[in-house]
């Protein structure tokens, strides 16, 4: 047996062991006379956190197994299906259970009473894995950029430790099935430590199962064992953007104007522009790393332009907050004086006094769908394709007179 099927026997078999106690307790509720399927379906009902979990399991382990036959290596990782580990696991007492002639003695009260308590319990586990998971995902974009591949094959291609970071650093502010599988590959394929541990963290942080690889056996690099990290800071990732093809090869679909005080606001217009299909640009979530605000200078302003040119449209998030920014007027300015497609999108229409300058662009709305009014009511994603919405040198003189 290699090493790595005793790694993975070990793993099983210490997961195996956290099912003990709640096998047992299952057994205490089970009726003279009880099946297999009555006793999986009890359990089942009394710890929904540990059946979820088991099922991710499954799912991770039967599709490296599967990965493994499609290249044709042997099956190494035989995780049992949910159904049959539980048969499994509670196997023995089972048998003992049959076999005894003493009658389960609980009322239908004090049943009822175990099985509300366990229930209850394991709920409260899942709803807080739950509410960790959505807070890990707050700020990720569950959607996949078009340059994602280009980084992912870089890679895998480089041995720049300081580069390899960068792209763990960008592709883990997104999701999707491509970027998840990266990670996957980071953990197997990368000899650093540092750098699987950063996959570790992704991973984990989205509430998938994860194994961290063993240190490589035999002769050491020192690279193995180096600690990568990288420096940041406006001026770092300006320079990054002059010199780096990486970041030049960055696209994105909306440059969100806003201001920041509108966090959470924010956050739920780009999750509905990630649901429709695009992938949209915030300060704070696609430059984490190098644009914090206590970091704000002259540095900053130039990255911000870049970003702007690297986007196919300008939406500004027009509230109370944004009216009192000293960034969004600038930022639009500039898209305007670019010749960006450009909209505003109303969060705080209660008939207040909007400066006149915003009234002249197309408005988008939300419902089920992303519309824009641009002279006629049409699809965001129409209105992206068309020729509405254009700016031209007339209209950005016209907003410099104002």
């Amino acid at each position: 047996m290699g090493g790595t099927a005793r790694q993975f026997n070990k793993m099983y078999t210490d997961y195996k062991k956290r099912f003990k106690q709640p096998v047992q307790q299952v057994a205490v509720l089970m009726s003279p006379g009880f099946s297999d399927e009555d006793f999986v379906n009890t359990f089942r009902k009394l710890y929904p956190d540990m059946w979820d979990d088991l099922q991710k399991q499954y799912a991770y382990w039967h599709s490296k197994n599967n990965t493994l036959i499609k290249y044709g290596k042997k099956s190494r990782y035989n995780f049992r299906k949910p159904y049959n580990f539980i048969l499994d696991c509670s196997f023995h007492i089972r048998k003992k259970l049959r076999k005894s002639n003493s009658p389960n003695l609980l009322s239908d009260e004090e049943r009822r009473r175990i099985e509300k308590d366990t229930r209850t319990k394991s709920e409260t586990k899942l709803k807080k894995r739950e509410e960790k998971l959505q807070k890990a995902l707050y700020y990720v974009q569950e959607i996949e950029p078009r340059y994602a591949s280009k980084f992912i094959d870089r890679y895998f291609k480089t041995h720049d430790l300081h580069e390899r970071l960068e792209i763990i650093r960008e592709l883990s502010k997104y999701k999707s099935e491509n970027i998840i599988e990266f990670f996957y590959k980071v953990n197997a394929c990368t000899r650093n430590f540092s750098l699987k541990e950063e996959s570790m963290k992704y991973i984990q942080s989205i509430g998938l199962p994860f194994v961290l690889r063993r240190k490589k056996q035999g002769k050491k690099n020192y690279i193995d064992n180096e600690q990568v990290k990288n420096m940041s800071s406006p001026e770092i990732l300006m320079k990054r953007l002059y010199v780096d093809d990486l970041e030049k090869i960055k696209k994105f679909d909306v440059f969100v104007s806003h201001n920041s005080q509108d966090e959470d606001k924010i956050v739920k217009f780009y999750k509905k522009l990630n649901k429709e299909g695009y992938v949209a640009y915030i300060d704070w979530v696609n430059d984490k790393f190098d644009l914090k605000r206590q970091w704000c200078n002259a540095s900053t302003a130039q990255v911000i332009k870049q970003r702007i040119k690297q986007s196919k449209v300008f939406v500004i998030f027009l509230s109370k907050s944004t009216l009192n920014s000293q960034w969004c007027p600038w930022e639009l300015g500039y898209a305007d004086a670019l010749g960006k497609k450009i909209c505003v999108y109303k969060y705080d229409d209660n008939g207040e006094m909007i400066p006149q300058f915003y009234e002249g662009y197309p408005q988008i709305y939300i419902d089920d769908k992303l519309w824009v009014d641009d002279d006629e009511k049409m699809e965001f994603k129409e209105w992206v394709n068309s020729d509405k919405g254009k700016q031209d040198r007339k209209s950005s003189n016209k907003f410099t007179e104002h």
